[in-house]
C-alpha cells in the first residue's frame, strides 16, 4: 500500500477530505521534488506544503507552528519534553482552523525519511492534539528525500 492509498484507507470521514489532503501532498512532491531531493529544512517543506493545503480548504485558516490556543500558549500533557505545571509547549507543523476560535479541523506533522526519530512520538503527538485540543483530524507523513523520485513513505490519518 501506498502512502497515498494508506491516507485514503485510514481517513474516518468523508472521502473529500482524504482527497484534498492526498492532492496538496501530491501537489508538493509535484511542485516541490527539488526541495525533497536538495534535502532542504523540514520547515521549508512544511511551509510549501501549508500553501497547498490552504489552496485545499478555502475558507479556512492555515497556519504553520501556530502556538496559541486562544491567547494562551498551545500545550498538551506531552509533546516537546518541557513539560510545565500544564503540559509540554507544542508547536503543530501544519494547523486548519478558524484563528481565535476552538474551530480545529486538522492538524499536520511531517517528517523526513531520513530523520532517524521513531515515528511514534508524533502519532502520540497528534492524538494528544486530536484529544486535548479538538483537532478533528490528525495527518501523519514522512517524506522521502535525497531520492530521484519523490515520495511519501508514510501517511495516515491519526484520531484521538
Amino acid at each position: 500500500m501506498t502512502g497515498v492509498d494508506s491516507l485514503k484507507a485510514s481517513c474516518q470521514g468523508d472521502q473529500a477530505l482524504a482527497e484534498a489532503v492526498v492532492h496538496a501532498v501530491q501537489t508538493l512532491l509535484e511542485r516541490d521534488a527539488y526541495l525533497l531531493w536538495s534535502d532542504v529544512n523540514e520547515r521549508t517543506v512544511t511551509h510549501r506544503l501549508a500553501i497547498y493545503v490552504e489552496q485545499a480548504f478555502p475558507g479556512w485558516d492555515v497556519d504553520c507552528e501556530y502556538n496559541r490556543d486562544g491567547h494562551d500558549p498551545k500545550e498538551i500533557a506531552f509533546g516537546s519534553g518541557d513539560d510545565g505545571e500544564h503540559g509540554s509547549r507544542v508547536f503543530p507543523d501544519v494547523i486548519v482552523h478558524k484563528r481565535g476560535t476552538t474551530d480545529n479541523h486538522i492538524v499536520f506533522e511531517l517528517k523526513k525519511s531520513n530523520n532517524p526519530e521513531s515515528d511514534d512520538r508524533d502519532f502520540e503527538k497528534l492524538r494528544g492534539y486530536c484529544q486535548q485540543l479538538g483537532y478533528r483530524h490528525g495527518v501523519f507523513v514522512r517524506l522521502g528525500v535525497r531520492v530521484q523520485e519523490p515520495a511519501v513513505a508514510r501517511a495516515e490519518f491519526v484520531y484521538a
